[in-house]
């Protein structure tokens, strides 16, 4: 695997990784070598750790990520169609579910 990373990066032996802030990717790096990843920079950057850990199939940092995105976002009418739309595309049960109880709760609001 590290020969095959460092064969992409070419003679700088740098690996481009699109799409993701390098800060992010430190992070996924950092956890997926046995590192924990800090309640506060998990709840700051919460949806593009998740991003990241959907990208490179870490599915407990994901739930790490998606668990703490859940406590630290309250449902409203002006997020929560947002909320179902990224959960579904990023396959985020707990934040799908709870965005389709407070639609199930709130349908007359929300459908207005």
């Amino acid at each position: 695997c590290a020969l095959a990373l460092a064969e992409m990066g070419g003679k700088a032996g740098n690996v481009p990784i699109s799409g993701m802030k390098p800060d992010i990717f430190r992070h996924a790096l950092y956890y997926a070598y046995g590192g924990s990843i800090t309640d506060d920079e998990m709840k700051a950057h919460a949806k593009d750790i998740i991003v990241a850990a959907h990208k490179f199939g870490m599915s407990n940092l994901k739930l790490e990520a998606e668990a703490s995105y859940f406590r630290s976002t309250t449902m409203s009418l002006d997020n929560v169609m947002d909320n179902l739309l990224y959960a579904d595309a990023k396959n985020c049960a707990l934040l799908k579910e709870a965005a389709i109880d407070f639609v199930a709760e709130h349908g007359a609001e929300v459908l207005k």
